[in-house]
């Protein structure tokens, strides 16, 4: 690449990032204003909760080996994490569901980042509990991964149970997470983002009790270069 269009596409990412922070700290704000205090104390009180708990370090860490799973791709075919890594890199991104606000911002500014992602060689996969046929409508240029009943995302340490007051007050919001997820609808995945390195071995991973932080696409891809044959 050249230096010209390498300048171009770091602006491109800089411009990414900014968009993405600044959706998020319109939603945080959003939220704010918008939820009833004892709905936002409900919300912290889970990420307190979470953290606590110390669920970041006890899912999978940098440098661990990470479990094969199978998933059928876009054609229809039945893959495997591990035959997908030994064509380089692969960016695991779970998320709870698109009707979290948050998530579809992430998945959002993910989308605009899968040139970038394919110039390095690295496979994208969004996985979620949510079912394929609200989830796997949301775009062409990469693939949600149903996790049913989060499978995969127990296997990663990052799934955690609701109580009962959380479910209630999804449920205040119209979100039946039984019939979006097509389970007892009693856990969520944590958001994470992991870089699966070719030896199956984790690089990088950003893991965050609070739904509300996100890895932003401009260090994801800064972290990926490192791993990658193609700079």
């Amino acid at each position: 690449m050249s230096t010209t269009e390498e300048r171009n596409n770091n602006k491109d990412n800089e411009m990414v990032q900014s968009a993405f922070q600044d959706k998020l700290t319109q939603l945080r704000a959003n939220n704010c204003e918008e939820l009833p205090t004892p709905e936002l104390a409900i919300l912290t009180r889970t990420i307190t909760r979470l953290r606590r708990d110390k669920m970041h370090t006890r899912c999978l860490q940098v440098g661990e080996t990470v479990p094969d799973f199978e998933f059928i791709d876009a054609n229809n075919v039945n893959r495997k994490l591990y035959e997908v890594l030994e064509s380089g890199p692969v960016i695991l991104n779970f998320f709870r569901g698109l009707w979290c606000p948050y998530c579809e911002t992430q998945i959002e500014a993910y989308e605009n980042i899968q040139a970038e992602l394919t110039r390095l060689g690295c496979a994208y996969f969004a996985i979620s509990p949510q079912q394929p046929q609200t989830a796997g409508e949301r775009s062409e240029s990469y693939q949600i991964i149903f996790d049913r009943d989060n499978k995969i995302a127990k296997d990663f340490g990052i799934v955690y149970g609701l109580e009962q007051v959380e479910r209630n007050l999804f449920e205040s919001w119209g979100l039946m997470l039984d019939k979006v997820n097509g389970s007892d609808g009693r856990e969520l995945p944590v958001p994470a983002t992991f870089i699966v390195c070719k030896d199956r071995t984790i690089g990088y991973e950003y893991v965050d009790v609070d739904f509300r932080a996100r890895c932003c696409p401009e260090q994801l891809i800064e972290e990926l270069k490192s791993f990658c044959d193609c700079r």
